[in-house]
């Protein structure tokens, strides 16, 4: 009987980690996986914008719906993403942004390696006025996305 009380604690134990570490990476793939994007905005346009003028009844959500392509101010890279964010609105082609691209996960093959939620997190009108470097501050801000 003593024997089998410690082997059932670790055993409880390794399972509560496991289950945590599910609950982390799989359920909240998006959040744990963002990246950052800092640079120019290439495009920010509104989705669904005719479906607002034209349509009588309820507004439907996706109305609000944005498509944000971002050209990243380090690679030249331009990253792409849709987002329901309504401050979007508010950017301008040709503004600097910081900005965090949440991935969708890989299991879901028919969107796996696109982004989706583009959030704006600070708007800049030129690059030239964005911070020169991240603190370790800011990137516990950023991974939290404390603003």
């Amino acid at each position: 009987m003593n024997n089998i009380m410690p082997l059932a604690k670790k055993s409880l134990i390794i399972m509560v980690c496991l289950a945590l570490f599910f609950w982390i990476f799989i359920f909240n793939w998006s959040f744990v996986f963002k990246k950052k994007v800092v640079g120019e905005v290439v495009a920010a346009e509104r989705v669904g914008a005719l479906t607002i003028v034209t349509n009588s009844g309820p507004i439907n959500p996706q109305a609000f719906s944005f498509s944000v392509a971002i050209k990243d101010r380090k690679t030249g890279e331009i990253y792409m993403a849709s987002s329901e964010d309504r401050q979007w609105a508010a950017v301008q082609k040709g503004n600097c942004v910081i900005a965090a691209y949440f991935p969708y996960p890989p299991w879901n093959m028919s969107k796996g390696s696109t982004d989706h939620n583009a959030r704006l997190l600070r708007n800049f009108t030129t690059c030239n006025e964005l911070p020169p470097t991240d603190s370790f501050f800011d990137s516990l801000r950023f991974f939290f996305l404390w603003i």
